[in-house]
């Protein structure tokens, strides 16, 4: 009887642990990992959590309510940064768009409306229309840009300097497409879906966290 209840309690934690093993994220499957890696603008003692985005993305647009949802949920040691991706001549007006929106102070407020603009009430370009900067500055008039400074600001050296070195960490950390999450530029989010994403995303947030936190106490 003791030998058939051990065989049993042996099973058991068997399976749990083969439970465990199969719900913990596998590098290579689940996320890849960047060779010194590290985010476009790192923050000390937390852990950065990037989402590469673009306006005119469906897939973005679909994903945003879930990524804002989900990180509210986050702890105070997690940063989330937006990093908007200019792949094509349509994503490069939005990428210019949010770092000018960040200089007048306006992105965080903007943020959802400029998906709205575009892909409910169609007020400004979608996916494969010709893009137009001055209907984008015109748009962030309403929420008290000056329209002709911002598209201004826009087109100047600054914020075309701050789209270059972001699409250059792209290409560092192997975005390829968007929406794509970056945990403090070590770990690149895989996943069938933005619910499996998240999931992924937090479990290398804790894994990274822990990682500073060992390395504070060395």
């Amino acid at each position: 009887m003791k030998r058939l209840f051990a065989l049993s309690l042996l099973l058991l934690l068997g399976n749990a642990f083969t439970q465990a093993m199969a719900q913990s994220p596998v590098a290579g499957e689940d996320y890849i990992e960047i060779p010194n890696g590290r985010p476009l603008a790192p923050a000390e003692g937390k852990v950065v959590v990037e989402e590469f985005f673009n306006y005119i993305c469906p897939a973005c647009n679909k994903f945003e309510p879930q990524f804002l949802a989900w990180s509210k949920q986050l702890p105070a040691y997690v940063r989330v940064d937006h990093v908007p991706a200019a792949f094509r001549k349509d994503f490069t007006p939005y990428a210019h768009a949010y770092y000018t929106a960040q200089i007048f102070g306006l992105a965080e407020e903007t943020h959802q409306a400029a998906y709205d603009a575009i892909h409910m009430t169609r007020r400004l370009p979608a996916e494969g229309q010709m893009p137009n900067e001055k209907r984008v500055a015109e748009f962030y008039a309403d929420y008290g840009a000056d329209a002709q400074k911002f598209l201004a600001t826009m087109q100047s050296f600054s914020v075309k300097s701050k789209v270059r070195r972001a699409t250059e960490h792209m290409q560092r950390s192997k975005v390829r497409s968007t929406p794509s999450i970056l945990i403090n530029g070590r770990y690149l989010v895989l996943g069938n879906s933005f619910s499996e994403r998240l999931r992924i995303a937090r479990y290398l947030i804790e894994k990274e966290y822990a990682g500073l936190q060992l390395g504070k106490a060395q």
